[in-house]
C-alpha cells in the first residue's frame, strides 16, 4: 500500500508538471508572436512613418471581437494568412509578420499617432485587481499588440490567458498565464 500511494504522489506531480510545461509553451507561441508583430509593426513604420491599425476596435482589453486569424477557441489550431477579417485601416497582410505554423491565439494590434491617447485613455487590465497605465499623450507614434487565447477550457471564462507589446516599452506583459 505504501508504494502505490508513493506512485501515486508522484503520479500526480508529474501530470501537474506536465500540464505547467504544456501551457508555458503554449504562452511562449504567444509572446514570439506578439515579438514578431512587433518587427512587423516597426518595418511598417520606417516604410510609411505611421504604425499598422489593424484592428476596427478603438481600444483593447475591454471588448475585442476581431482577432486574426479568429476568435481563439480551447484547442483549436487557427492558420496564419490570407485576407482576414480586419475591419481596421490597414489589412494584417500588410504587416510583414512571419509564422511558423498554425496558432492558437488570436491576435488584435491599435495603433495611433503622437499626441493622441494609448489605447483610447483606456488603462489595459493586468488582472482582476490591476492594470497597466500608460501615457495619456505620448510624444511619439504608438501601438499596442494583444494576444488572447483560451488555455485550459474552464467553463466561464471566453479566454484566459493575454499576452501584451506596446511600443513604448520593450517589456511584453502576460496576464492569467493558464489560470
Amino acid at each position: 500500500m505504501i508504494v502505490v500511494a508513493i506512485v501515486s504522489v508522484l503520479s500526480l506531480l508529474a501530470v501537474v508538471g506536465y500540464r505547467k510545461l504544456i501551457t508555458t509553451s503554449h504562452v511562449t507561441e504567444a509572446t514570439g508572436m506578439v515579438q514578431n508583430i512587433r518587427i512587423a509593426q516597426e518595418a511598417y513604420h520606417s516604410e510609411t512613418q505611421q504604425y499598422a491599425g489593424v484592428n476596427g476596435e478603438a481600444n483593447l482589453g475591454v471588448v475585442v471581437n476581431d482577432y486574426y486569424p479568429g476568435q481563439p477557441v480551447y484547442q483549436q489550431l487557427m492558420g496564419w494568412g490570407g485576407a482576414g477579417t480586419s475591419a481596421g485601416s490597414v489589412p494584417w497582410t500588410a504587416l510583414p509578420v512571419q509564422v511558423d505554423g498554425p496558432v492558437l491565439f488570436g491576435y488584435a494590434s491599435i495603433a495611433g499617432t503622437a499626441g493622441t491617447p494609448v489605447n483610447g485613455g483606456v488603462p489595459l487590465p493586468l488582472d482582476g485587481t490591476s492594470q497597466l497605465t500608460v501615457p495619456a499623450s505620448p510624444p511619439t507614434d504608438w501601438y499596442v499588440i494583444q494576444a488572447e487565447g483560451d488555455l485550459d477550457n474552464i467553463p466561464g471564462f471566453a479566454t484566459d490567458t493575454i499576452v501584451y507589446g506596446l511600443s513604448i516599452t520593450n517589456q511584453i506583459f502576460v496576464v492569467r498565464e493558464g489560470q
